[in-house]
């Protein structure tokens, strides 16, 4: 009777033992609890995009400007420091940012500097034509990318225009501007002039 009892009380103890292992393994990270990994952050690696160019239909790779490796490195030894601005036809913000991006690629022209448009979040009915008529009308001249997936701003947690991220030589993001913000292109200018200077990865904080 007596040795019932102790087995009882031994694989009691060992279903409880078990069962707090369990709940231990698959217990989230406080710090991680209500802040999932929903969306882009400073210091992330920036998520890579093969894109067409509305202008010459050809692909645009992130990967040929930046990130850890170049995507053929023998052939493109040279880093960029790159932009990417997510807007829409139906964005008014977008119509005064854009105009203003497009001074600071003048100011870098002769700089290892990229600036991107990706035309993103359109309706099913605004085709490549569309986007290409509408760059035409509003005299845009920065290289114009197509995510008519919308697979470019999911990745980027782009879900509200305009929305630019800052990524540096080695395809880290840098600088996230979620919606208009005034003098934005001041703040990104002096950020450039950092970051095409820098020769090595940053090294993240501690």
């Amino acid at each position: 009777m007596r040795f019932a009892l102790l087995c009882s009380v031994f694989f009691c103890f060992l279903f409880n033992l078990g069962q707090s292992r369990s709940e231990w393994i698959f217990q989230e990270d406080p710090e991680e609890q209500g802040q999932r990994r929903d969306s882009l952050r400073v210091g992330d690696e920036a998520p890579t995009f093969v894109l067409l160019d509305a202008a010459g239909e050809e692909p645009v790779y992130l990967r040929d400007y930046t990130g850890k490796t170049l995507r053929d490195p023998w052939k493109n030894k040279q880093r960029y420091a790159v932009v990417v601005s997510f807007w829409a036809s139906w964005c008014e913000p977008c119509k005064t940012e854009i105009p203003l991006l497009m001074k600071m690629a003048e100011e870098f022209k002769a700089d290892p500097v990229k600036i991107f448009l990706i035309n993103t979040q359109e309706s099913a009915a605004f085709s490549a034509d569309s986007v290409r008529a509408l760059i035409k009308q509003r005299g845009y001249t920065l290289p114009c990318l197509l995510d008519n997936t919308t697979t470019a701003a999911q990745r980027y947690a782009a879900r509200s225009l305009p929305m630019i991220v800052l990524i540096d030589k080695f395809g880290i993001v840098r600088k996230i501007n979620r919606g208009y913000h005034e003098n934005f292109h001041i703040e990104i200018s002096k950020f450039l002039r950092e970051l095409i200077k820098e020769e090595t990865p940053p090294q993240p904080s501690k």
